[in-house]
């Protein structure tokens, strides 16, 4: 998302990097409610559905920015991506805090941080490469597919389902 969708912009509307600022103000502004709403909440209920539902809806998200949609609609999608994100983060941090015993809670975020950000510079080499080599919209496209069907795979097993 952040290395393909300036050239995405770019490509499709010709638009100008206002533009890029207006889809990151809409993901932020998602975030805070998403967090506000969550805030409000007295438990955690159904998260293994919850943080995987969010996950998958970002992939499809993601899939509907790199099909020819206008600005409002990317928009749109931006906002409920950040939602999205939101809710999947605080979940699993939520999650974490509340099963992984206090003495471990730091070397297993450790880990888990580790492994969320080890690949990061490899993905945004390769989003780069994808956007000139095979066109913006159609990383979108493939990532969210990709994204979303791997994501769907985990909803397979019966303990992500039943987290509660």
């Amino acid at each position: 998302m952040e290395v393909t969708l300036p050239f995405l912009l770019k490509d499709r509307w010709q638009a100008e990097v206002g533009v890029l600022g207006l889809f990151y103000s809409a993901s932020s502004l998602g975030s805070v409610l998403a967090a506000a709403w969550l805030g409000r909440l007295p438990r955690l209920r159904r998260r293994g559905l919850t943080l995987y539902g969010s996950w998958m809806l970002i992939g499809v998200l993601v899939v509907a920015i790199g099909l020819p949609i206008t600005i409002p609609g990317i928009l749109l999608a931006s906002l409920m991506i950040g939602a999205c994100n939101t809710i999947l983060s605080l979940v699993w941090v939520n999650t974490l805090q509340e099963f992984v015993p206090q003495n471990l809670l730091g070397r297993v975020t450790s880990v888990d941080y580790l492994g969320s950000y080890l690949l990061l510079p490899l993905g945004y080499a390769l989003g780069g490469w994808a956007a000139e080599a095979i066109a913006p919209s159609l990383v979108f496209i493939l990532g969210g597919t990709l994204q979303t069907a791997l994501i769907a795979l985990g909803l397979l097993h019966p303990k992500v389902r039943s987290l509660d």
